[in-house]
């Protein structure tokens, strides 16, 4: 089905072919899981164990070394065969865990008591969330309890739960919400008994069935201040009452709400996570649950494949996501969706192709000049006004959208803001 998406800024609609996707339940066992020590830059974990070593299901395998970090578990039983370089999806190299799967699970199966977390206090809840492992998505991908206990120094008493999807192509927190709701409200509770939260914000669409949403929270949550937010159907999302919401809040998706109830009901570290496996070369459309460090190539044979070898490897979007060359990388905490699209999307375009439209100017909704700063970056022109660019890009991808030959224009902004102010030095 072909879905436009409006910008808030100028005339301009993209479009892209939406794929309704079918729950699946839990993708097959990997024969191996390379398993990352690290979800984004400078926060890689120290291994616990070394090659040869056999793991079981659930055990530590590598320690959090800062706030920034967390702990990494095995999500399979097996012995360690190698702990190797391995890609994340922002471009960067970090250390990975090899585990060839073999053995006998201890989880998996297995009937566990729940963590009695009604019963525990947040100090107890933010310990339990440090040795699961668990983190929050809602944003760049952080370590919950750090988040948690950083918003607690400030004085935050407010919880934002966003029901809906940031990039309009990535569905996965939407289809969660509606298909777990209880499930996701629940673990909303057990953050806001986490945080000592006094108020409940939850934002949704802005159709029927999204109030039902809110309501189905209110249900689950009764001894909350609870108040509703509607989101706007233009990108990107959100308004002044959003931001608000969102300014001095713990701010949750609907993943982080389901990780934190299924580790706590099952009384288990973070070992799986929900996946969007979709695009217009692919046979089916499906939304899997997966053992943390399954290679992404396995999980597109389960969705029959590629219907043509001219294909792209998107994650996390189309418009916000990651394009990526390997069928290796690893399902790792903080990958949300697999697009798979054909070559009509070339990151390859040159500066050379621009024919000065002006789309991406009109469609910026920090009101920066997204070619001009990708001309001077390019130029390694770091003066006042390209970083005064870079600081206010948000990676919205509007720009990258409109862009009639598809200049990678978000991808050359966001990866200068990754590398620092190593360029104002």
């Amino acid at each position: 089905m072909m879905e436009f998406i409006r910008f808030k800024r100028g005339q301009q609609q993209a479009k892209y072919i939406r794929l309704e996707p079918q729950f699946e339940g839990n993708a097959f066992l990997p024969q191996y899981a390379m398993i990352p020590l690290a979800f984004r830059e400078q926060t890689s974990g120290l291994p616990l164990v070394s090659v040869g070593d056999f793991v079981n299901e659930g055990q530590m395998i590598a320690r959090a070394r800062n706030s920034l970090s967390a702990h990494v578990h095995a999500s399979v039983p097996g012995v360690v065969s190698g702990i190797i370089d391995t890609q994340l999806p922002n471009g960067h190299s970090f250390r990975g865990i090899h585990i060839r799967t073999g053995g006998s699970f201890d989880i998996l199966g297995k009937q566990r008591p729940p963590y009695p977390w009604k019963q525990s206090d947040p100090t107890g809840l933010l310990h339990f969330f440090d040795l699961a492992g668990l983190v929050n998505t809602a944003g760049k991908t952080t370590a919950l309890a750090e988040n948690i206990r950083a918003a607690v120094k400030q004085g935050i008493t407010t919880l934002t739960v966003m029901l809906y999807d940031k990039d309009p192509t990535c569905i996965l927190d939407s289809f969660l919400a509606r298909r777990f709701i209880r499930e996701v409200a629940e673990g909303a509770g057990i953050i806001a008994r986490a945080m000592g939260a006094t108020k409940i914000i939850v934002e949704t669409g802005m159709e029927k069935k999204d109030r039902a949403l809110f309501d189905a929270v209110g249900t689950a949550i009764p001894d909350r201040d609870l108040a509703h937010l509607t989101v706007p159907q233009t990108y990107p999302a959100g308004n002044a009452h959003t931001r608000s919401a969102e300014k001095n809040a713990v701010v949750i998706d609907s993943s982080t709400a389901l990780s934190v109830y299924e580790s706590v009901q099952h009384n288990q570290p973070m070992l799986t996570t929900y996946l969007l496996l979709t695009g217009k070369t692919l046979e089916h459309a499906k939304v899997v649950k997966v053992r943390i460090g399954t290679p992404i190539g396995h999980l597109i044979e389960e969705c029959g494949g590629f219907k043509s070898k001219n294909t792209h490897i998107i994650l996390n979007g189309l418009l916000r996501g990651t394009l990526v060359d390997s069928l290796d990388l690893p399902a790792g905490k903080g990958i949300k969706s697999i697009h798979a699209v054909g070559k009509d999307i070339d990151i390859q375009q040159q500066l050379e192709e621009c024919g000065h439209c002006g789309q991406c100017l009109r469609s910026c909704p920090a009101y920066i000049d997204p070619i001009g700063t990708v001309r001077r970056i390019q130029k390694k022109r770091y003066d006042a006004e390209t970083m005064r660019s870079i600081a206010l890009c948000s990676g919205c991808g509007c720009c990258s959208a409109v862009c009639p030959v598809r200049i990678p224009l978000r991808t050359i902004i966001t990866s200068a803001a990754e590398q620092g102010n190593s360029h104002a030095l």
